[in-house]
């Protein structure tokens, strides 16, 4: 039932694609250097490399949003949210819960989305990265209790890839496409939002739900899919809740802003 939705999402996205081929256009985005140590929009948990823009290559800071009269009221209705739910939420789970717990829940989260990270650098012939998944999620289900415990990284160095569909559709050369900011799931390109949906498609709790939970009703399905999705985000966030008010504090236009530090982030391994 689950993956009906997904399908019709997967649908809608490519009528948006063929709505924006026509009025899709290049504009400049403003230039200068980013806030170091910034949290990449896109993961709360994860920090951004030191970025500025590289003034020699014109693609790295142009960008087409020909959609921005709809982007950004999402991005405040996302700011909203942010900043009186998810900010409000994560600080009493930091609250509740030690660090330990906390950092344990999100090794659990990244092992279990090992299959995901694995098909994706085998679909990009990368079969080192492949190599390196396929280690970690046997060390860390065994050694280290279902992946509560980094023991692949902690004891053999094995560090964890960020491979994911959006870096698949991007080695296969498929264009990035407009900029577009979703409620709840934040700013993506049109390729970075079917590469969303392809990994819902691959995280297991899309697969193990309808498969032997199976849910008595369609929005029972749908919600165990978007609550444990949720859970994740809430904990991740629960390690610098106020890691967006502090990303954005000195912006003038926290939508420009977020909407290039998004794109340099994605664009630094083309």
């Amino acid at each position: 039932m689950v993956r009906s939705i997904y399908l019709f999402e997967v649908l809608l996205f490519t009528l948006l694609l063929f709505a924006c081929s026509s009025t899709s256009k290049r504009e400049s985005s403003p230039t200068g250097q980013l806030t170091e140590n910034a949290q990449n929009p896109k993961n709360s948990t994860e920090q951004a490399d030191d970025a500025s823009f590289d003034t020699d290559d014109e693609a790295d800071y142009t960008v087409s949003d020909p959609l921005e009269a709809f982007n950004r009221p999402m991005h405040s209705f996302n700011e909203f949210f942010i900043r009186y739910l998810i900010n409000p939420t994560a600080e009493a789970w930091q609250f509740i819960l030690p660090s330990f717990i906390r950092k344990g829940v999100q090794n659990f989260f990244s092992w279990a989305y090992t299959p995901g990270r694995l098909v994706n650098n085998l679909l990009q012939a990368n079969f080192k990265g492949a190599g390196k998944e396929t280690a970690q999620f046997i060390v860390n289900g065994t050694v280290g209790m279902l992946g509560f415990y980094d023991a692949a990284n902690e004891i053999f160095e094995i560090e964890k890839g960020e491979s994911n569909t959006d870096k698949t559709l991007r080695t296969w050369r498929i264009p990035e496409g407009p900029y577009v900011v979703w409620p709840f799931i934040g700013p993506h390109t049109l390729r970075g939002t079917l590469g969303f949906t392809g990994d819902i498609f691959l995280q297991p709790q899309a697969v193990l739900v309808p498969v032997y939970i199976k849910p008595k009703t369609l929005w029972v399905d749908f919600g165990i899919v978007a609550g444990t999705y949720t859970v994740r985000a809430v904990n991740d966030a629960s390690f610098n809740p106020k890691a967006y008010d502090e990303l954005v504090r000195d912006a003038i236009d926290s939508y420009s802003f977020i909407r290039d530090i998004y794109l340099q982030n994605i664009r630094k391994e083309d």
